[in-house]
């Protein structure tokens, strides 16, 4: 037991010293495109279309740190550099506090919401002077796969038991709305946006590094084969979206959709098809960062920035 909790300590050690390692490059690149802002207009040089600034919270579809072939790699995930950081007129800059593995009510725990105040509060960290000009979600997907999928699906053969699954979903729900407060208490008008993840194949083909799988065992357990884990896997998601899109319908939550469901297809062997369980391949996540710069396009305040 104690070996266990030391080994869980030091891989909390080992995110915040990541996390803060983050920071202070995301800092630092914030301060060169200052001063070449400042050196362009000292030489009387047209000035460059203010690039936009965004927070990233969450799991691995924004921190995957694998290749296509599942070898530790530099992140190949949606707010990776390699994706939503080098496309767009001008790319984003992005902070990214997302970590492979994180259900949303960890990416909402006390510690990640003091990291996320103290971020958003520090004008030095913006290239706008003040705060992130949009805080970025993955979350809500580790909350529902794992060994805990067990729990909503019903052992009488009729497929995901709404009922229980209301049940985490009203947890993801409560998660949601709190960053919403968070948001309004430190970065009022700051709009986010999160995404609906895709339709999954419980296939068992897992990483290993990153665990896994996450879908297969709980659905066999449970009695199901693959034909019906597709279903139900499918009606899980759908759910899943349809919470989302219910709080983006409140003005209130200044809170958008990324719908990124049928943007991957249910294939291992398709380059936009799944690497494993849970995760597309490197074109995949890129399709999936269009998805999320067509979303950021069209919003009002960003059109021609980004």
């Amino acid at each position: 037991m104690n070996d266990i909790l030391m080994r869980q300590a030091q891989l909390r050690e080992a995110i915040s010293e990541e996390l803060e390692a983050r920071i202070a490059e995301h800092q630092l690149s914030v301060s060169r495109i200052n001063e070449g802002i400042v050196r362009r207009k000292a030489h009387g040089l047209a000035p460059r279309l203010p690039q936009l600034d965004f927070l990233a919270i969450g799991d691995s579809w924004f921190e995957y740190p694998l290749n296509d072939y599942g070898v530790p790699w530099s992140n190949q995930a949606i707010v990776a550099k390699s994706q939503l950081q080098s496309i767009g007129n001008p790319p984003p800059q992005i902070l990214s506090f997302a970590t492979h593995g994180q259900a949303m009510t960890a990416i909402m725990s006390w510690q990640n919401q003091d990291r996320i105040v103290r971020a958003l509060k520090d004008p030095k960290q913006w290239l706008n002077g003040k705060t992130a000009d949009a805080i970025l979600v993955s979350g809500g997907g580790d909350d529902i796969a794992g060994d805990q999928f067990a729990i909503y699906l019903d052992y009488q053969g009729k497929g995901l038991d709404k009922a229980r699954f209301q049940g985490v979903l009203a947890s993801v729900q409560a998660s949601y709305m709190d960053l919403f407060a968070l948001r309004d208490e430190v970065a009022p008008g700051v709009p986010i946006f999160a995404h609906c993840y895709d339709y999954a194949i419980p296939n068992g083909v897992h990483p290993g590094v990153l665990g896994g799988p996450w879908l297969q065992p709980p659905l066999q357990f449970s009695g199901y084969d693959y034909s019906e884990g597709l279903v139900i896997v499918k009606n899980a998601i759908d759910e899943f979206y349809q919470l989302l899109d219910k709080l983006s319908k409140v003005p209130k939550n200044n809170f958008i959709v990324v719908k990124t469901i049928g943007t991957l297809t249910r294939d291992n062997t398709h380059p936009l098809g799944w690497a494993n369980e849970l995760h597309p391949y490197t074109l995949g996540f890129a399709a999936l960062a269009k998805r999320f710069l067509s979303t950021l396009q069209s919003y009002p305040k960003f059109k021609g920035r980004i």
